[in-house]
């Protein structure tokens, strides 16, 4: 969570300051023909995956509501731009809870090649393609304030969100504690609903229960593609202001899921 802090810092100065558009500029038909979205889809789109929950969403919310990218290309973008990032993988999810190095790479590669897959299948759905080539949207933004202030209010901006998103961490995690402890007699369904409640602790219940070796591998890695209600909620939370429907983001990771648990069965069967 403390890594998103600068992220969310520098996009909100980028924003502000126009600095944004110049450096989008050169890309568009690149965006164009590779994701079907405009330079600013982009941008949400590979931040959201190197970033993680709930970055893409933010970001998606943000320039839809500055009037630099349509309601069409958000929806798609909210349906696509939001991934556990490669951190959390890598040292929680393969180091610590997996502890097998040799599977890094199979991890990375089903997750973000589902995520791919998912871009790939919704962008047919979306029809992302023929794309006008017009020059990217420009949002003039009014300098009144001096360098100081926009910076403040960045960081304000940053540390809100943050601490928005850190109370859900924290409520979802009590509320995953004393549900693990309601379904003690039920062990399965314990690492089943610990794992659609809260990515982190679910993961971590899913690996300590009775299922196989193969079955609890399959459901953290579409625990880690779904990201959880816990994750659902930061997501609302940082695009309620948007009016973009939740229900799309979440059918989006619906499928997300689904993509990952193929690739998955596919892995556990080949080798």
């Amino acid at each position: 969570m403390p890594s998103l802090l600068p992220f969310i810092i520098l996009s909100n100065l980028l924003m502000q300051t126009n600095l944004m558009e110049h450096m989008l500029l050169h890309i568009q038909g690149a965006c164009r023909i590779l994701l079907g979205t405009s330079p600013y889809g982009a941008y949400a789109w590979v931040l959201g995956l190197l970033c993680g929950f709930p970055m893409g969403a933010k970001l998606t919310a943000d320039f839809y509501l500055s009037g630099r990218i349509d309601r069409d290309e958000a929806e798609y973008l909210l349906m696509v731009s939001n991934h556990a990032s490669p951190m959390f993988i890598i040292n929680y999810v393969v180091l610590s809870t997996l502890g097998d190095e040799h599977l890094l790479k199979p991890v990375l590669s089903i997750l973000y090649g589902s995520a791919l897959l998912s871009t790939g299948i919704l962008r047919v759905y979306f029809r992302r393609f023929h794309l006008s080539s017009d020059r990217i949207r420009k949002k003039e933004v009014s300098m009144t304030g001096s360098t100081g202030a926009i910076l403040d209010t960045s960081i304000m901006n940053g540390f809100e969100t943050i601490t928005r998103l850190g109370g859900y961490i924290i409520l979802f995690s009590i509320y995953g504690t004393l549900l693990r402890k309601v379904l003690m007699p039920f062990p399965t369904l314990q690492a089943l609903i610990a794992g659609i409640t809260e990515i982190t602790t679910g993961i971590n219940c899913i690996h300590n229960s009775l299922l196989t070796r193969n079955i609890q591998f399959l459901l953290i890695l579409c625990c880690t593609s779904f990201g959880g209600i816990s994750t659902l909620a930061q997501t609302n939370c940082v695009i309620q202001e948007s009016g973009l429907s939740i229900h799309t983001y979440l059918q989006g990771k619906l499928l997300n899921a689904a993509v990952t648990s193929i690739l998955t069965f596919l892995f556990i069967i080949i080798i």
